[in-house]
């Protein structure tokens, strides 16, 4: 049961991540600026990702509750109120990044000669917010009702469309082959439109696949849209643990893009941001893998099932560790071969590669991370998560690169390892608490059942 509905979301992860990797390949052609034109905002981006994570985790879980405990109508309803509740964040988030956008590409540390690309690449993003909010909260949902597929399906149709997008947007007219292909010459901007347009085609489009779920279809007429105080209340319990370790951890990307922008060359900054794409190859097994576990873990504890739940978390973190164990030798053999495809710069392409191959080595660490957490926030164990990364972030990988940079001197090599003691630690530590067993208790698994009398 656990890989039907695995492998579409570890395929949908890739692709989702595809429209980074295009982006930054499409706009790397141009060299080095245009890189790190995008790679400047990437953590602020990211930072609103991880809120939307959360948002997708509080009503997610409450869905695959739902789903075991065989209740259609209560998860038709957490669904309507997943709408409001996207709608609500992904305007807000729109409307912050629009009015902060001219600071916030500054304070990433953006230097004078990317700074009006930078800016111009985050605000026309950021235009998408609300619709990426749709499609990773109902993506979430469709997960948690038994169907990966079709959101599989709507992110292979967003990336198929950004590709094309850029294609037109990002350079001018030109000549190939003696035929002439037409060209908006927009670059950086370019490259922001494309993806805009195409995630937010995405999210409509998972909006729709949601409210016509076979058994669960339903729509937002009557009072739908009315909050409902106890699923919005518990929405917050789940969700805002998951959301604020994401903000934890995106908050030390920043710190970590700023170190690199602020301390070393634009060459490092790009390798930084190629090395980072190329890494989050080798773990996005274990992020479908920890997708599919948040559900199918959440169903068994709406179910009642103790047997399952860990059954789902142990098969769910082999499998993780083991392809992305796999995925790693063979980049650690090829990184410069496939670094090569994000930046023309031999000088990036090689640091990039030096870089990458230290992170490497800790990257089944990193899957076992990703995947247990995923099951401990199925069984509602979801502060645990937050503090391992707290930890990781705060307590060993900022303050180790800082000091290895700054009082040290070290280089781009010395941010990276820091990283790989962040997610090694990481991994270690949710998987020792996966094997405590104490999430039986926090979900409620140890109770006995109430009878009714008659």
């Amino acid at each position: 049961m656990l890989w039907p509905l695995a492998w579409p979301a570890i395929v949908e992860r890739i692709l989702a991540t595809m429209v980074s990797y295009v982006d930054t390949a499409m706009v790397g052609s141009m060299g080095a600026n245009g890189t790190a034109a995008v790679s400047v905002n990437g953590p602020a981006l990211w930072l609103i990702g991880s809120a939307m994570m959360g948002l997708g985790v509080g009503y997610s879980v409450q869905v695959s509750n739902a789903v075991g405990a065989g209740d259609k109508e209560r998860a038709k309803k957490i669904t309507q109120q997943g709408f409001l509740a996207a709608l609500v964040s992904g305007v807000f988030a729109l409307v912050v990044y629009e009015l902060l956008g001219g600071q916030i590409s500054v304070w990433m540390g953006a230097k004078d000669e990317i700074l009006p690309h930078a800016v111009n690449y985050l605000r026309i993003y950021a235009a998408s917010y609300p619709f990426i909010a749709f499609q990773g909260l109902f993506s979430s949902i469709l997960r948690s009702m038994g169907n990966s597929r079709t959101p599989l399906l709507i992110n292979t149709a967003a990336n198929v469309g950004n590709a094309v997008l850029n294609f037109f947007l990002i350079y001018p007219t030109r000549e190939w082959h003696g035929i002439t292909l037409p060209g908006a010459g927009w670059g950086v901007e370019g490259a922001a439109v494309a993806s805009a347009i195409a995630m937010s085609l995405g999210g409509l489009a998972t909006v729709w696949a949601a409210f016509h779920q076979e058994e669960y279809r339903t729509d937002l007429r009557g009072d739908a849209l009315k909050p409902d105080g106890a699923i919005i209340s518990r929405a917050l319990k789940l969700g805002i643990p998951s959301a604020i370790e994401g903000s934890i951890v995106n908050m030390g990307q920043i710190a970590m893009t700023t170190l690199v922008a602020h301390n070393l060359s634009i060459a490092a900054l790009a390798a930084n941001q190629i090395g980072n794409v190329a890494e989050g190859f080798c773990y996005l097994p274990a992020m479908g893998v920890g997708v599919a576990t948040v559900a199918l873990v959440g169903q068994s504890v709406g179910a009642g099932s103790q047997k399952d739940a860990e059954g789902y978390g142990n098969l769910g973190g082999a499998i993780a560790v083991g392809m992305t164990a796999v995925l790693s030798i063979i980049l650690f053999i090829f990184a410069p071969g496939v670094l090569s495809i994000f930046n023309s710069d031999r000088e990036v392409v090689t640091l990039a590669a030096s870089a990458l191959r230290i992170m490497l080595v800790a990257e089944p660490l990193m899957a076992a991370a990703s995947s247990f957490a995923g099951s401990l926030r199925g069984a509602d164990d979801v502060k645990f998560p937050m503090y391992a990364g707290f930890i990781g972030m705060w307590v060993i990988r900022v303050p180790v690169a800082y000091f290895l940079v700054l009082v040290l001197h070290g280089d781009l090599m010395a941010v990276w390892l820091a990283m790989a003691l962040d997610q090694g630690s990481r991994g270690i530590l949710c998987a020792l608490r996966w094997r405590s067993k104490k999430w039986v208790h926090i979900s409620g698994l140890d109770r006995e059942p109430v009878v009714a009398e008659n």
